[in-house]
């Protein structure tokens, strides 16, 4: 995706504590998070394994950490549980999980853990590749969270083979789990140069074929922050901690965007972290509290954050009685698509509908959401949910191309007549003009596409999007479905957006309020001035030509650099 700059009145402000100035990430000083202490609980032994390469805190017995070591080869596949509050070093150890099951490959790098189908899963990182030797040889392990008792047992793991969008071999140590999205974050390891965020959703029907990571963005600019080691994702999805071995910096999710969103944001660095040896593991138990340690091969201690005004207790146990779900659910609740497009299926049908720009791919699936409980299967166009109960729904997608409509410096008033280029289930009506109705947790206003509109544009430098007559509403934008900014307001007199767009693209208008319904009245498009060759229409041929040297390009009588600057 381009990078898209947004210019607008209102600016978005962030609920983080952070004051004065930290390293360099993109060219700018970080804000300094001073909310977080730190100290010792417990030791990262090396009797047990021989690099502690990965942290992650149980969820299914809330107070222990899940830990693996860096070679994981022959009778070594395993994870241990420790307790970070024992008493003594003898109490820390309380389980072993032997691995089976598994690819056989070694470079275990970082673990995590998440929810997915109303289960607690264990996910291993099995993707380090210092020689740059495994291009699409990475894995992500995973299996259903057992217990934490004692003793030791046995689990078969599943597996995600994936590989990077480049087709490229590439060092990683950083696996993070969102629970919001149901969505892997990955970084790359560099030593020198720029460390990049990647995603991919989890699935459990993904089959042994290679996964392709999606790119999200870069991390800073390689000047301080790269080298990247470890990170994790609080259980409730607010926080992002991806730490390197000098620094730990953190990303605050604004309200319900994706953290692909997040991430393009500066983060801000926590001065409590100090540099730790080999230093690779972060995990998150709560939104307040977190720890790390080193894969040094002598004995390290295991640290705590605790962010201030938490009492930093992390031993709080948790109701052992499954959630009850309706074992007959096979609704779907949200269907995202690869070009950022949220398909909807009118009331009554079994039609998922989506949209794309005309000469573009055809987008897949890139996301989805169905009942507790439920699973979703997909074979070329037919889509099946299956309830707990084995009954099933079937859908079929429709996916169809958009022709933009034609640039036009004239400001369009929306009449319904648009629908070719305009996109949006809600529909069109004469007092509301093309509408979007609020957002909130009723999934069957999200399924049936009526918190958003879709434009369908060309190329332009900036757009005024008009309201309704009656009502200003608060709205987010998204263009080929990367959010700009933050929440704004579609205001009567008009919004202004600068989009910077050489190409067609989509512009999504989205419900940013949790009541009423608003609507988008008018577009105004604008270009800035051609210059130099570009500027000029006739269609007499350019030839080449040089003089002293130069090369130029001569049109008619005029003669212009290749950097199209005229000096004749």
């Amino acid at each position: 995706m381009k990078r898209i700059l947004l210019f607008l009145v209102a600016g978005v402000m962030s609920a983080t504590i952070a004051r004065g100035a930290g390293i360099n990430y993109n060219g700018t000083s970080l804000q300094e998070n001073t909310e977080f202490t730190r100290t010792q609980c417990g030791t990262a032994f090396k009797d047990v394994m021989k690099e502690i390469s990965g942290l992650a805190c149980s969820r299914t017995t809330p107070g222990y950490l899940w830990a693996h070591g860096d070679e994981n080869t022959s009778d070594n596949k395993k994870i241990i549980a420790i307790n970070p509050n024992a008493q003594s070093k003898n109490d820390e150890l309380v389980m072993t999980v032997n691995i089976s099951g598994d690819p056989g490959r070694d470079d275990w790098e970082d673990i995590a853990t998440g929810v997915y189908g109303n289960k607690n899963y264990v996910f291993v990182g099995a993707f380090g590749d210092n020689e740059l030797n495994f291009n699409d040889q990475y894995y992500i392990y995973y299996f259903e969270e057992p217990a934490i008792t004692s003793g030791t047992q046995t689990v078969t793991v599943n597996y995600i083979r994936f590989g990077y969008p480049d087709n490229k071999a590439h060092n990683t140590e950083t696996l993070m789990y969102d629970n919001v999205e149901q969505m892997f974050y990955i970084v790359d390891k560099v030593k020198s140069g720029i460390c990049h965020l990647y995603k991919l959703p989890f699935s459990t029907t993904y089959g042994t074929g290679v996964q392709r990571l999606t790119e999200v963005c870069a991390l800073g600019n390689g000047s301080k922050f790269n080298y990247c080691t470890g990170g994790d994702i609080t259980p409730d999805g607010q926080w992002m901690a991806i730490k390197s071995k000098p620094y730990v910096l953190l990303w605050e999710r604004q309200g319900s965007e994706s953290l692909s969103t997040t991430a393009q944001r500066n983060p801000v660095q926590v001065m409590a972290y100090q540099e730790e040896e080999q230093g690779e593991s972060l995990a998150w138990f709560n939104d307040s509290i977190f720890y790390t340690t080193s894969d040094s091969k002598s004995n390290t201690p295991i640290y705590k954050y605790v962010r201030a005004g938490d009492s930093g207790s992390d031993t709080t146990s948790v109701d052992p009685t499954p959630v009850t779900v309706d074992s007959t659910l096979k609704a779907i609740h949200e269907v995202v698509l690869t070009n950022g497009y949220y398909a909807y299926i009118n009331a009554d049908e079994t039609i998922i509908r989506g949209w794309y720009l005309a000469g573009e791919d055809v987008p897949t699936v890139s996301s989805y959401k169905v009942s507790d409980g439920a699973t979703w299967t997909q074979n070329g166009n037919t889509v099946t949910v299956t309830a707990l109960d084995k009954s099933t729904a079937t859908y079929t997608m429709d996916i169809q191309p958009v022709t933009p409509v034609e640039f036009t410096a004239n400001e369009i008033v929306l009449d319904g007549s648009e629908s070719s280029w305009v996109k949006g289930a809600y529909g069109f009506d004469a007092t509301k003009k093309w509408r979007f109705s609020k957002t909130d947790e009723d999934y069957s206003r999200e399924i049936a596409g009526k918190t958003h509109v879709e434009l369908f544009l060309p190329a332009c430098d900036t757009i005024v999007l008009k309201s309704m007559a009656s009502k200003e509403r608060e709205i987010n934008v998204y263009i080929n479905g990367e959010k700009l900014g933050g929440k704004t307001k579609l205001l009567i007199t008009g919004s202004t957006f600068a989009v910077q767009q050489s190409a067609p693209f989509m512009l999504t208008i989205a419900s940013a309020q949790s009541s009423g319904d608003g609507g988008v009245a008018a577009i105004r498009m604008a270009r800035k001035a051609a210059t130099g060759i570009e500027a000029t229409k006739s269609e007499v041929r350019c030839v080449k030509m040089l003089r002293d040297g130069q090369l130029l390009i001569k049109q008619g009588d005029a003669i212009y650099t290749i950097q199209g600057q005229r000096i004749q």
